[in-house]
């Protein structure tokens, strides 16, 4: 691709995704382009092996063409408001861990009519509970976006929804890592998450009521130009983490909207904000050979 072509496709591309919120991911006309460029080449992918019975309860895996034993398995949790989003359309998003080393697992979940909570971090369990029996011999490193965010931090700082699923959450779950999470700081006032979330955030249906033990170690990020999700919910998960001993580290990346930090892992855009290169240095840093991984 000649200089100039490739210039006019990032400015569209940039273009796309800055229009709006997670609508953009899941309208799928830039995506769809986007994944149809992004080269196969690192990875070997398996698509819809269910991981229970339900239409919902099914995931993608991406294994690296060359992978680094040393490196945990991502599972990728995707956003959409608890009522829309897929695992479909995140080629793009692997293909840029794949490209590093990382096997990457991407689970679909049940939504809003059909799955209210707990039900949707019930399901993120039961994919991490695959994954774990699918890499017995390595350790688990969670990400979401946005909604997903808020899922495995769920996952993260409570035990009751992965021992459930048979996992030990200390001993498996190495860290996580949230993109643009609502974490709880402000109660829900609003349909449909008034009846997605009966609570309203106000009880432990939120990840702030749910920092009272030991935990792994976490990333955070907002993009500080977000207007889905405020950017205050990282340094205040991030606080109220530290103050009980725990390890959070917090970033909020000036330029980035809501929808952003997903797409700056794509191979195309990663030069765009330091958000993939903080990550994968984040994981790397942390002590994969631990017996436990709580804090």
């Amino acid at each position: 691709m000649r200089m100039r072509a490739w210039y006019d496709l990032r400015v569209a591309f940039a273009t796309l995704f800055t229009l709006g919120s997670a609508a953009v991911l899941s309208a799928c006309a830039p995506v769809s382009f986007l994944n149809s460029i992004t080269p196969s080449s690192s990875f070997e992918g398996v698509q819809n092996i269910s991981f229970g019975d339900l239409d919902r309860q099914k995931l993608d895996i991406y294994r690296a063409q060359s992978p680094d034993a040393a490196l945990p398995v991502l599972v990728f949790v995707h956003g959409g408001g608890w009522d829309s989003g897929s695992k479909d359309i995140y080629k793009f998003f692997a293909e840029g861990l794949t490209s590093e080393g990382f096997d990457v697992v991407v689970p679909n979940y049940r939504l809003y009519p059909n799955g209210i909570y707990p039900q949707f971090l019930e399901d993120n369990a039961k994919a991490v509970a695959w994954a774990a029996r699918e890499y017995a011999d390595r350790p688990i490193v969670l990400i979401g976006h946005s909604a997903g965010a808020y899922n495995i931090m769920m996952l993260t700082m409570r035990d009751a929804f992965l021992s459930e699923a048979g996992v030990d959450r200390c001993s498996r779950l190495a860290g996580a890592v949230g993109l643009a999470g609502p974490y709880g700081f402000t109660p829900l006032d609003e349909e449909p998450y008034i009846t997605i979330f009966p609570d309203r955030f106000t009880k432990d249906d939120a990840v702030i009521h749910n920092v009272n033990g030991p935990a792994p170690a976490v990333f955070l990020m907002n993009g500080a130009e977000d207007t889905t999700v405020h950017p205050q919910n990282v340094p205040a998960l991030a606080e109220k983490i530290r103050a009980r001993g725990g390890i959070a580290e917090a970033k909020i990346y000036e330029g980035l909207n809501h929808t952003e930090p997903v797409k700056v892992f794509s191979r195309y855009f990663d030069e765009d904000a330091p958000v993939k290169s903080d990550i994968i240095n984040f994981i790397k840093s942390l002590d994969l050979g631990a017996d436990n991984f709580c804090h």
